[in-house]
Parts: C-alpha cells; sequence; structure tokens
C-alpha cells in the first residue's frame, strides 16, 4: 500500500469517515486537513472565513496542505482544495496515491441535510451548491489515480473496496465495479420506495374495493417502456418483460398479503 493515501471529494462524500475507517484497517496515521487547518491557526474555520474571506481560507488552506503531505498514512482533504490551480500542482507533484470518493448531488444533499457546521453551506443557494458540485467533478477526476463510489454504499463497504484497490498493482477493474456496486444498491433502494408506494396502493384498494390484479395496467405498461426504451441497445424487450414480471409478482403479492 502507498506511504501516502489521499481522499478528494466533493462534500458528503464521506472521506472523513471513511479515512478513520481505512486507517485503522491499514494502521495507519490519520489526518483530516480541515481539524489540521484549525491546529495550525488556532481558529475554527468558520471564524477564520469570517474574518479572512473564502479567499484567505483557501490561501491558507495550501500552506496546510503543503505541510501535511509530508506526513505519511491516510489523508482527508476538504472538498474545495481542489479548485486552486496551486493546490492542484502540490497533489499532482506529489506521492500520495489520491482516491476520489465520488457521490451524485443527490446523495450529497441527503447526507449535508442536517449538517450545520460548514459555512459554506450556510452561504451558498441550491443554484449556487449544485453548480459549484458541476465545477469540481472534472476537476476531481483528473488529479485522482483512482474513483471509488460511494453512493448507497456503507463506509465499511468502501472501505473494503479501498483496500482491495490499493493491493492491486493495477485497480482499473476495481473502480469499474465500485460503479456497479453503487448502481446495483441505488437499485435495490428505489425498489424498497416502490415497495412502499405499492403499501400505500394496496390501502387504496383495499378502501375501494378494487381488485388487486388489473392485467390492462400491466400490459400498457410494458407496451410505454418498450416503447420508450426502443432506441437503447442495452434495455431489450426481453429484459423489460422480465423485469415487469419481477415488479408486478413483489407488488401483487404484497397487496394480497394486505388486503387478505
Amino acid at each position: 500500500m502507498a506511504d501516502t493515501v489521499m481522499l478528494i471529494g466533493f462534500m458528503g462524500a464521506g472521506k472523513t469517515t471513511v479515512g478513520q475507517q481505512l486507517a485503522q484497517a491499514t494502521n495507519q496515521k490519520f489526518l483530516d486537513l480541515d481539524d489540521e487547518f484549525v491546529k495550525e491557526t488556532g481558529s475554527s474555520i468558520s471564524d477564520f472565513m469570517e474574518a479572512h474571506g473564502e479567499s484567505g481560507f483557501r490561501e491558507m488552506e495550501t500552506k496546510v496542505l503543503e505541510n501535511r503531505l509530508q506526513s505519511p498514512g491516510v489523508i482527508s482533504t476538504g472538498g474545495g482544495i481542489i479548485e486552486s490551480d496551486v493546490n492542484r500542482k502540490i497533489i499532482e507533484n506529489s506521492d500520495a496515491t489520491v482516491i476520489f470518493l465520488q457521490a451524485d448531488f443527490a446523495t450529497v444533499l441527503q447526507r449535508l441535510s442536517s449538517d450545520t457546521d460548514r459555512p459554506l453551506l450556510r452561504q451558498l443557494s441550491m443554484k449556487e451548491l449544485l453548480d459549484r458540485w458541476e465545477f469540481r467533478q472534472p476537476l476531481y477526476n483528473e488529479a485522482a489515480d483512482s474513483v471509488i463510489m460511494t453512493n448507497g454504499k456503507e463506509p465499511h463497504k468502501i472501505v473494503s473496496e479501498l483496500t482491495n484497490m490499493l493491493a492491486l498493482p493495477d485497480n482499473s477493474l476495481v473502480s469499474l465495479r465500485s460503479q456497479i456496486d453503487s448502481l446495483d444498491r441505488q437499485i435495490l433502494h428505489l425498489i424498497s420506495e416502490r415497495v412502499n408506494v405499492v403499501k400505500e396502493v394496496a390501502n387504496v384498494k383495499k378502501q375501494t374495493g378494487m381488485s388487486v390484479v388489473q392485467n390492462d395496467r400491466m400490459d400498457q405498461i410494458r407496451l410505454e417502456l418498450k416503447d420508450e426504451f426502443s432506441h437503447n441497445p442495452n434495455v431489450s424487450d426481453e429484459l423489460i418483460d422480465e423485469l415487469v414480471d419481477l415488479l408486478t409478482s413483489t407488488a401483487i403479492d404484497k397487496e394480497k398479503k394486505m388486503i387478505g
């Protein structure tokens, strides 16, 4: 494993939590650059930014990055550290293995919904936050040696992927599998949400006396999906039939149990 592993990514991607667990799993030192900033300046990030503005904060952040990058271990960075040309050059010229922990914007919002400790969150509108997320994505990708998708994953799963990735000389397959694993979990979460809606449908049917099975509706759904995806080479009519059969049978079983 590399002497220094640097985790980059947007707010809410899981850099601190994953970094702590990765350091523990690999018996390495963990450094959070936000915490190191506080140690260096003797001031909280909020107070420092209020006194010196974001530009002053970024300038000091560069100094902290340059100093701490000499320390072996796992380093978690601030989400905006990648915006500075100077910072990107420092990271590029370092010996650190740089991992981009990538999370989609919806996941970021969900994870940050109850966070009150980030000064930028209080200053930015939703549009500004999205713009900043979109602006940083290519910068993270350019700076990273590898990418790990974090959507829908528990920290221990991400740490497992990271340790496997860092142990291999060629980790491109791990990155691709990380994307697949993330998508699989998102699909299962969506199915779970669908079942919750099915429960509400069952309650309505029970109150109104409607039948559980409505074949005409299922046939209509199949036709609409096949028409909408007719130009997608990855989605065949057979796949749509199999998926609709699975979702329909799951819904019918749930409704029958609830309605009796």
